[in-house]
């Protein structure tokens, strides 16, 4: 038995850490028994715990909306108590603990991984050829769930943009690919170069891709099903586009893409469907939704992404962050015939809602993207709501940005028109997009911004577009609530390449890992 001593062990060199998908500084150290006999039934649970308990819990709540509110989407209230504070007030050192946390807990997920991919592999030789297969199954999602930890690394403590450039000699992950605990400081491993990580990751999608497709080309189609449980094929291709966008990789974005969208099970939702999907968990296009059971959560909000922007659980009008004025008039951009505002984003995303201000109660736009779906109460409203790590229209966007920058116009153009008019209310209303070059570029952008708007990518795009901004902007929809918007949170700006765009490797992890003297990222010290 492996005994978790984080007094003597970097942070990235013990077994298991129980993800905290609200808090995740509060880090609690787990056990891996090797005293167990290796059984079918032993792998099977562990491959539960690995894969779909760690899935889950890297897909929601603190995980999704840190990096959001680090960025311009989002604006303080004075009476927010401090939630979230540092890291939206433009405070990041490498003391953060928004960095340590998550640092932490991927690399527990890894060493999980890490831990069960050999125990896999050597235990096909023992059962039926059933069973095996369901072995090389595990096998996939492991890697993929790993590849799933070090991508959310890669995009949040590397500089991605590099890639293309100068990839072997940017600074890359810590990798460690075999489950090795130990308390000498001198074996923790340095930062390999960007390039060795990005191949890292690769490597292991292209074996989860492979796998599953074997898988999926002897069963049922009930892993490849929209809203499945389960991982697919089509999931490990939305996460292979993601990141191929991410480091510039436009063609294998495209065919990424490509496939999943190609996957006739999945559509884009429209209409009541599309405010459905966000409230009682409507599925059209959700390519990968882990299941979540009411009576996991107790009464803890162990799956709330909402509580981040309202405290509502606490104070049903504490609102501590909410959109800014361009967040909201971007939503209000389309009309319909009549006049009235034709995008159903606006009535999925913003409510308006009784907030506390100084000297009372006023309402105004609020964030309620994640209104929390009644079946997931216990005993109160938690605004708990099943993950969605994975949604089709972010595949549509990734195609139409990345085929606009390979040059393949056509492609782009129907990629966004198909997404917008799903997106309207009255799609007959809404003009066909025929813009090129530059113009369409913009729009593809403020599009993405528009529909992926607080669900944690904000931090990798503005990274990824090298734009900067400036959060001090008026804000008329309510007087009282521009009086309550808190100073540290309006007077944040940041450059179009500010150091902040990419996050610090943790004091923590730098003070006991000698390899690591020299290799903290820029604008955090050494």
């Amino acid at each position: 038995m492996i005994i978790m001593k984080k007094k003597y062990l970097s942070i990235i060199a013990g077994a298991a850490v129980i993800l905290s998908s609200c808090d995740m500084e509060t880090e609690q150290q787990g056990v891996l028994d090797d005293t167990k006999p290796l059984n079918f039934e032993y792998a099977t649970n562990m491959r539960n715990s690995t894969v779909y308990s760690s899935l889950r819990g890297m897909s929601v709540g603190a995980w999704v909306y840190n990096t959001e509110l680090q960025l311009d989407q989002f604006v303080g209230m004075s009476n927010n108590g401090g939630r979230g504070g540092n890291i939206h007030n433009g405070f990041l050192t490498s003391s953060n603990g928004e960095f340590s946390g998550v640092y932490a807990s991927c690399y527990s997920v890894i060493a999980d991984c890490n831990y069960l991919i050999p125990k896999c592999e050597e235990l096909k030789g023992k059962v039926e050829e059933s069973e095996a297969a369901e072995l090389d199954k595990y096998i996939a999602e492991a890697k993929f769930t790993r590849a799933y930890a070090y991508y959310y690394l890669l995009d949040h403590f590397c500089n991605t943009n590099e890639a293309a450039d100068n990839g072997e000699s940017a600074l890359g992950l810590q990798l460690v690919s075999k489950y090795e605990p130990t308390g000498d400081p001198s074996k923790y491993p340095g930062r390999s170069s960007l390039k060795a990580s990005i191949e890292f990751i690769e490597n292991d999608l292209n074996d989860a891709f492979e796998g599953l497709q074997k898988y999926e080309s002897t069963v049922s189609d009930a892993q490849t099903v929209a809203g499945a449980n389960y991982l697919s094929s089509y999931a490990v291709a939305a996460l292979q586009a993601r990141m191929a966008l991410s480091i510039g990789d436009n063609e294998t974005a495209i065919k990424k893409a490509q496939y999943v969208i190609s996957n006739a099970g999945y559509k884009l939702a429209t209409g009541e469907d599309y405010l459905g999907m966000w409230y009682d968990e409507n599925v059209d296009e959700l390519i990968f939704a882990p299941y979540v059971d009411a009576n996991e959560i107790s009464d803890q909000q162990g799956f709330s992404t909402c509580q981040g922007y309202n405290y509502w659980w606490a104070d049903p009008n504490q609102s501590d962050y909410i959109p800014t004025q361009e967040s909201v008039y971007s939503l209000a951009q389309y009309e319909d015939a009549a006049g009235d505002i034709n995008d159903v984003r606006f009535y999925s995303f913003l409510s308006v809602h009784k907030i506390n201000v100084e000297g009372g109660v006023t309402q105004t736009y609020v964030f309620n993207k994640y209104p929390g779906n009644p079946a997931l109460d216990t005993t109160t409203a938690m605004f708990d709501n099943t993950p969605k790590p994975f949604r089709l229209s972010e595949q549509y966007l990734i195609l139409a940005e990345a085929a606009i920058l390979y040059g393949d116009v056509p492609t782009s153009q129907k990629a966004i028109n198909d997404l917008v008019k799903a997106r309207m209310v009255e799609p007959a209303d809404q003009p066909e997009i025929k813009l090129t070059g530059s113009e369409l570029l913009a729009f593809i952008r403020s599009e993405r911004s528009k529909e992926l708007m607080g669900e944690g990518f904000r931090l990798s795009d503005l990274r990824r577009w090298k734009q900067g901004f400036d959060r001090n902007q008026a804000y008329e929809l309510n007087r009282s609530v521009a009086a309550t918007l808190s100073i540290n949170s309006l007077n944040v700006a940041y450059e179009n390449e500010d150091y902040r765009y990419v996050w610090a490797i943790p004091q923590a992890e730098m003070n006991i890992n000698p390899n690591l003297a020299g290799q903290q990222n820029p604008g955090y010290g050494y």
